[in-house]
Parts: structure tokens; C-alpha cells; sequence
């Protein structure tokens, strides 16, 4: 199962765009900081010492601003100034909590779904092209 920040940078542009787009009415949206191109290390652990150590860098785009006083992050990998820009609205609209946060959740929860289809779909035909060494075995 996917993480909601998984989800949201990982979902459908247009349709987070367009549900962020019916909720910027219902809010004070001011940008602390607009959309910024930035780096960050990938860190990963050795899976024989378990220490972690770092890949490289990544190419991520950062937003913050301030929704009815609360501060909202966003961030994700690549050149998203957009997909950024939503993720720090749904991060503030979430922390300020009250009733318009089930709306949200029911979109991550659909966008959710929508993204274990597309694996479950992905998984299969990965599977259509697996050889079974074990009929080959018996020619």
C-alpha cells in the first residue's frame, strides 16, 4: 500500500491539479516560497552492514505556503513546480484539520487505488514474460 505523500507525487497531474483547483476557493492561500528547483541527497542502507550511505543527488522541486495560517510543504522528485505547489496546499489543508479534510482523504484514497491498479496491471504482465525453467525441463 502507498503512503499519501507517495500517492501525491505520484498520482495523475490533471487530476490533482484540478481537485486542489475546487478547493484554493475555500482558503487564504499566501506562497511563502514559489516553486524552487533544489537538490538532495539519496540515502540508502548497505544491506550487508546496514549502515546507510549516500547514492547521489536528486533533482527536486520545493513549495511552501501558508493556507489560513498554517504552513504547508511540498515536495517531489523532478522539475514539478506544479505537483509541488499541490502537495504543500494538501500538507497545510490537512494539518489545519476540521471537516473539509474528508474530501481529501477521499481523493488520496481513489488516486490510491487508481495507482494499485496501474501496479497490480504492471505486476501481471511482468509476470506473462517470466520463463518456468521447470517446463522447459520436461521437452
Amino acid at each position: 500500500m502507498h503512503t499519501p505523500d507517495e500517492i501525491l507525487c505520484a498520482c495523475s497531474l490533471d487530476a490533482l491539479e484540478a481537485f486542489v483547483r475546487t478547493l484554493e476557493p475555500l482558503y487564504t492561500v499566501v506562497i511563502a516560497r514559489y516553486p524552487t528547483l533544489a537538490t538532495t541527497m539519496i540515502c540508502a542502507e548497505d544491506s550487508v552492514e546496514g549502515q546507510p550511505f549516500y547514492l547521489g543527488e536528486a533533482l527536486v522541486t520545493e513549495t511552501a505556503l501558508v493556507l489560513d495560517g498554517q504552513t504547508g510543504y511540498g515536495i517531489c522528485l523532478g522539475d514539478e513546480p506544479v505537483r509541488s505547489y499541490c502537495i504543500a496546499f494538501i500538507d497545510a489543508a490537512l494539518l489545519l484539520g476540521g471537516d473539509r479534510v474528508a474530501p481529501i482523504q477521499a481523493f488520496v484514497e481513489v488516486q490510491g487505488a487508481f495507482l494499485e491498479e496501474a501496479r497490480r496491471i504492471e505486476h501481471a504482465q511482468i509476470q506473462r514474460t517470466k520463463v518456468d525453467f521447470k517446463l522447459m525441463e520436461q521437452d
